[in-house]
């Protein structure tokens, strides 16, 4: 919020089994209007409340309405020296007492009130930070920002009518604020007032010509219209401004499909996803376009990455909540096992470790990564640790695959015997050792008959 603007609708938002049409899209962009207009440039951190600054609210809260502090001796122009200070740091720890005790003492400046009011704001305390910057406007009516951060603050507690008011003051105190309109026009957009909505993303180009937001914006409102090649333009210079801006791409290839431009979408999508990897919806609109023209295949592995990535994501959320949870970690590490991003893997195996070094799934997950970067050595090596901790039918089989892959056939099948294994790769270990076998032509011929009721057409797989 400290940067004053509204991000961009992510336009055409999707579940994970169908696509939302931009022709009902409006809906979803009033109804969830809080995730889709949530603050650009707020700190760069996540959203959660701080303890110690919910504490110290609440604490400020019930002591406004009693009787003035008689003995609080306060620096106010100091106190504000080291808020600002502390909050340019992004110290919102120890620039939130100090405004607490100007505000007790009632000695806090107007500007102290605005900083406060994004401190509870970063913390998830909306109301009490619309509460606090209505005091900062109270005392100095005429900073177009503030009014600008109060509309902000309105959306997010879902006043539309506040937050119009708020935008519409902070373009009143300035004509050029061109954030004010932007933010203005995406209220517009959720109440379908399209029109006013395209003044305002104009109004805000003009007053920033590499306004890349603000054009897409308008490349959203133009599509809601229907007007695709205007959208496809306002898309088009976006990613002219930034190169690297997702959205525009992905927007723009959203709009070439409904011209008919699949091609040309595909190479969007893509892009999107080289940019933004853990996108579902990247996948899925490139999907669309797979199968508009008829590559069911390819369709089908976006629809399965699709599925892939929002599989990592529940997992990461799950994460989130429960940090020292080493199962999540190698469940996780599975995932990026199975789509070989192993060095992803490797990070997760090595936190699972890190909080049990005795997890023996870890361990044999890491073996599996080591087969797969032709490390059996290493691969043993893990299994062995891991059996050292109990029975592990899949530390056997993994390690039994090592053993065949260094040609050492009797450890091989005894792994497999110990993983109760019996699939064509053990056929193929008894077949060799069988061929290997030169000293005991009786054992060699119990090893072929195993290897062929296991796999009756081995012979065929035989590399001669």
């Amino acid at each position: 919020m400290r940067n004053g603007i509204l991000p961009t609708p992510d336009r055409c938002d999707v579940s994970l089994t169908r696509q939302l049409d931009p022709a009902q899209s409006w809906g979803w962009l009033a109804m969830l209007l809080i995730p889709l207009l949530v603050l650009l440039g707020l700190s760069g951190c996540s959203k959660t409340e701080t303890p110690q600054n919910a504490q110290a609210e609440q604490k400020a809260e019930s002591e406004t309405s009693s009787t003035p502090q008689e003995n609080v001796i306060v620096d106010a122009a100091e106190a504000m020296t080291k808020v600002k200070a502390y909050f340019d740091e992004g110290n919102y720890k120890a620039a939130f007492p100090l405004l607490d005790q100007l505000h007790k003492a009632k000695q806090c400046p107007p500007e102290g009130y605005a900083i406060r009011a994004q401190i509870l704001d970063h913390s998830g305390l909306s109301s009490q930070a619309i509460s606090s910057m209505s005091l900062a406007i109270t005392r100095k009516p005429d900073v177009a920002e503030w009014h600008n951060m109060l509309g902000m603050l309105f959306v997010k507690t879902q006043n539309l009518t506040m937050a119009l008011q708020s935008f519409s003051k902070a373009i009143e105190l300035d004509a050029n604020h061109a954030k004010a309109y932007n933010n203005r026009g995406l209220i517009y957009v959720s109440q379908r007032q399209f029109e006013q909505a395209v003044a305002d993303f104009d109004a805000a180009t003009a007053r920033e010509k590499n306004y890349v937001d603000a054009y897409n914006n308008r490349g959203y409102a133009f599509l809601e219209q229907g007007d695709f090649q205007k959208a496809i333009e306002n898309f088009s210079r976006c990613v002219e401004i930034d190169p690297n801006y997702i959205k525009g791409y992905n927007n723009r290839g959203f709009a070439l499909m409904k011209v008919g431009e699949a091609e040309r979408a595909i190479a969007d999508f893509t892009f999107a996803i080289e940019k933004a990897p853990y996108e579902v919806k990247h996948y899925l609109h490139r999907r669309d376009a797979y199968q508009a023209l008829g590559k069911l295949d390819l369709a089908n592995q976006d629809q399965q990455n699709a599925q892939w990535v929002q599989n990592i994501l529940v997992l990461t959320r799950k994460l989130q909540r429960d940090q020292k949870n080493p199962s999540l970690f190698v469940e996780r590490a599975e995932l990026f096992v199975k789509n070989k991003k192993y060095e992803d893997a490797k990070r997760d195996l090595a936190e699972a470790i890190k909080l049990d070094n005795t997890f023996a799934p870890a361990l044999v997950v890491e073996a599996t990564v080591a087969m797969a970067q032709d490390n059996p050595d290493q691969a043993i090596e893990l299994c062995t640790k891991a059996l050292e901790f109990g029975e592990n039918f899949d530390a056997n089989s993994i390690r039994g695959d090592a053993y065949m892959a260094l040609g050492k056939l009797d450890q091989a099948i005894n792994d497999y015997q110990a993983a109760q294994r019996f699939d064509n790769t053990v056929a193929m270990a008894y077949w060799k050792r069988a061929e290997a076998n030169q000293s005991d032509p009786a054992a060699a011929e119990q090893d072929r008959k195993t290897a062929l009721q296991l796999d009756p057409d081995i012979e065929k797989h035989v590399v001669k």
